[in-house]
């Protein structure tokens, strides 16, 4: 049986947030006048670790690295750690530790975050966070002493839960954070959906057609990898198409990458590679978890007003990493997606 760290309640204690943090608010930038960059922009999201948009901020935004940032309103109240650098809007309030001698890194960011979060309660689209309320907020800290937290209690305490961690009933040891590969601009491109995709639509199939059986069903959904249900392979074989390792996009944007063999509906969209060079890369998980990555982005576009169609999703346009040749670069999206925490347990 794996063993944790106590908690030992008695050497907790409640700290005033303005005497362990700083807090400062992120500044306003509207999507108009966003230009594309590499530093990523945190919004009010409660998706994605809060980013909104990788951007080349304007001199008037202070760049952050090695940070948490809280959500003031939108999704009031989720906090996230940027190892990376940032810049925040002024739905964010960016929280940094105090005392300099004291360096945030995951393990710390990750025992803080849950203690933060419990503040939500209180906050709503009505009653949104500020810099003053958040100052006067009390939070209870592990310490060493009325004034002191014991970082090093919960720096240790998540390292020992990472090193514990279950995947498939066995203990892995899986490190909190590895230094990811930088995205660097310099080598990306921009291409149009159609450029680089051959797109297959689905096939309408109503609930009452449907003979139940053990062939996945996708249709759009946000959940269970769009699988709405089930049907028999045998009798729909002939009449709808089959595919497998593939990406899919449904009519409210939402992306999945699919292992397995599978029918779809007419509101799913199946990407093709339109070079046959690149079919070799349909069963490579890490590139297609990659592109999936890259065409979520996509996803604020859309919604029940105006969702996917064909020919207006085909002109989109995406950034995705060259070779110095011009060519996808393949390999640095499998090298990327490796190099992230927790990549052996995909």
């Amino acid at each position: 049986m794996v063993k944790t760290m106590k908690i030992n309640r008695d050497s907790w204690r409640e700290f005033k947030f303005d005497d362990i943090f700083l807090v400062s608010r992120g500044q306003r930038l509207v999507t108009l006048d966003q230009i594309g960059g590499d530093i990523a922009y945190i919004s009010s999201s409660k998706q994605r670790n809060g980013v909104d948009n990788y951007i080349t901020p304007p001199d008037f935004m202070v760049i952050y690295q090695n940070a948490l940032t809280l959500n003031n309103s939108g999704s009031v109240g989720y906090c996230f750690y940027h190892l990376y650098k940032f810049v925040a809007s002024d739905h964010c309030t960016i929280v940094e530790i105090k005392d300099k001698k004291i360096k945030l890194n995951s393990y710390v960011a990750l025992f803080l975050k849950p203690i933060i979060e419990s503040m939500k309660s209180k906050y709503n689209f009505a009653r949104e966070i500020n810099n003053e309320r958040l100052k006067k907020e009390m939070i209870l800290l592990p310490a060493i002493d009325y004034k002191t937290p014991d970082w090093n209690f919960m720096q240790n305490y998540i390292k020992k839960l990472s090193n514990n961690i279950k995947y498939n009933n066995k203990i892995k040891e899986t490190k909190i954070s590895k230094t990811p590969i930088e995205l660097k601009s310099k080598y990306w491109n921009e291409f149009k959906i159609k450029d680089v995709f051959d797109i297959q639509k689905g096939e309408r199939l109503t609930v009452l057609d449907r003979t139940h059986g053990d062939m996945p069903l996708l249709t759009a959904s946000s959940v269970n990898n769009g699988i709405s249900s089930f049907i028999d392979y045998e009798i729909f074989k002939n009449s709808k198409k089959i595919f497998k390792n593939k990406i899919t996009v449904d009519m409210f944007c939402n992306v999945f990458f699919q292992e397995f063999d599978y029918f779809s509906d007419d509101n799913i969209h199946t990407l093709l590679f339109k070079n046959k060079n690149y079919e070799k890369y349909y069963e490579n998980k890490y590139v297609n978890i990659f592109l999936v990555s890259i065409l979520k982005e996509l996803s604020r576009k859309y919604d029940y007003g105006r969702q996917v169609r064909l020919k207006r999703f085909e002109e989109e346009i995406i950034s995705l990493p060259i070779t110095k040749v011009g060519e996808l670069n393949f390999q640095f999206m499998e090298r990327y997606i490796k190099s992230l925490s927790y990549s052996s347990d995909l």
